[in-house]
């Protein structure tokens, strides 16, 4: 007898089916890529679904392209987990745009923008001759994501606004160098992202199917032009939303909802000597170490704290890695503190992978950073070592 149950999700309904889960073994403490601990079994059922669905690969046939980056979820979420970030520089995401002094920042939208997809469906479809997108030379801003990590969405999306807002200090008043601000775009605030744009697990799944896999959805419904051009009809042969049943945005959402945050590494002696200067130098001012989810239906998510270190705000971090390339309410050179959890697992440090190793990504922090950044490098070498140890420990 197949059992069918509908969960409420972000507002979204996830409806699922059991007829053709395996057995659900018990939860133990969560390794990287497994669920939150101690959902109900309904849950459980939709997160393991909705791993299979993250893991899928699609094809014309299902709604990939007519442009597109990778054709499953895992390209470029997959180290060290599923839900991770990518394993190499060339999974990195293409920003562009033009920026023109006086003049608001221009997409580019005619030319295939703000977005590049670098492959198509062409070897694929017959009579299909759309080309994987290039940079337009009309473009004079250009800025590369590597893919951030997922783990513990569900728990930051839990944080109440009032909490993230708490900690915004735009003017410095206390001044300290530091000047968090929210990126709150048309009156929502933003939480994902490298730049915080991105306000809702929904959001963000919707425009990843549509952005790097080509397929349309209820969320995003209107197909990525090829350069901007119209897309031909030999190069389509699906009918739009792609995901026409919700299956892909439903799975995704409740895996990314209820995807663990990373287990902590060992605590030695030295980690704890770096915590404690992690803190003195102020790299706690951006790093918040936690913050607390508000109440909530599914007890996994209610009033948890989330050791994550970040304040989920933007700071501008100075000349070197601002990018011109605005998203929402925040300019080029702002970026949100990105969580630190799990970076004992990450491969590439910083917005665009630029640093392989912690020390050049903290000596590449500027702007509000520059002062904690002086802090850490006037630390004898031991000391140092001490700080990279905590960190090479979340």
């Amino acid at each position: 007898m197949k059992s069918r149950h509908a969960l409420f999700i972000g507002g979204f309904v996830v409806v699922v089916s059991f007829a053709s889960l395996r057995a659900i073994p018990a939860q133990m403490g969560p390794a990287l890529g497994d669920p939150l601990a101690g959902l109900p079994t309904s849950v459980l059922g939709a997160f393991l679904q909705g791993k299979e669905r993250f893991r899928a690969e699609e094809t014309p046939a299902t709604g990939l392209g007519p442009v597109f980056n990778g054709r499953s979820c895992v390209t470029c979420h997959s180290v060290p987990a599923v839900g991770g970030s990518a394993d190499d520089l060339d999974k990195r995401v293409v920003r562009f745009g033009r920026q023109s002094l006086g003049a608001p920042f221009d997409p580019l939208l005619i030319l295939g923008g703000p977005n590049l997809q670098r492959l198509s469906v062409a070897a694929e479809l017959p009579g299909c001759q759309t080309a994987g997108e290039v940079v337009p030379a009309q473009a004079n801003a250009v800025g590369l994501r590597q893919p951030p990590p997922l783990f513990g969405l569900g728990l930051i999306e839990a944080i109440p606004e009032a909490t993230i807002l708490a900690n915004e200090d735009a003017e410095d008043a206390n001044g300290d160098g530091i000047a968090g601000r929210a990126n709150i775009n048309a009156g929502v605030l933003g939480r994902f992202g490298w730049k915080a744009s991105v306000s809702t697990i929904l959001q963000f799944v919707g425009l990843a199917l549509v952005n790097e896999l080509g397929v349309t959805n209820y969320v995003f419904p209107h197909e990525m032009s090829p350069q901007g051009q119209p897309v031909p009809s030999e190069c389509k042969v699906t009918g739009d939303p792609e995901d026409a049943d919700a299956s892909r945005l439903a799975g995704h959402l409740a895996f990314l909802t209820f995807l663990s945050p990373p287990p902590r590494g060992p605590i030695t002696a030295a980690v704890q000597r770096g915590e404690s200067l992690f803190a003195q130098i102020g790299c706690a001012s951006c790093h918040v170490p936690s913050l607390r989810t508000g109440p909530n239906s599914i007890q996994a998510l209610d009033r948890k704290e989330v050791p994550l270190f970040s304040d989920l705000l933007t700071h501008y971090m100075g000349v070197a890695l601002d990018d011109n390339i605005p998203e929402g309410a925040v300019g080029g050179g702002r970026w949100r503190t990105p969580p630190l959890w799990g970076l004992r697992t990450r491969k590439f440090f910083l917005h665009d992978g630029r640093a392989a190793d912690l020390r050049t990504a903290i000596a590449s922090h500027a702007g509000e950073a520059r002062q904690v950044r002086d802090r850490f490098l006037a630390l004898p070498r031991p000391a140092q070592d001490d700080l990279i140890a905590f960190l090479q420990s979340l």
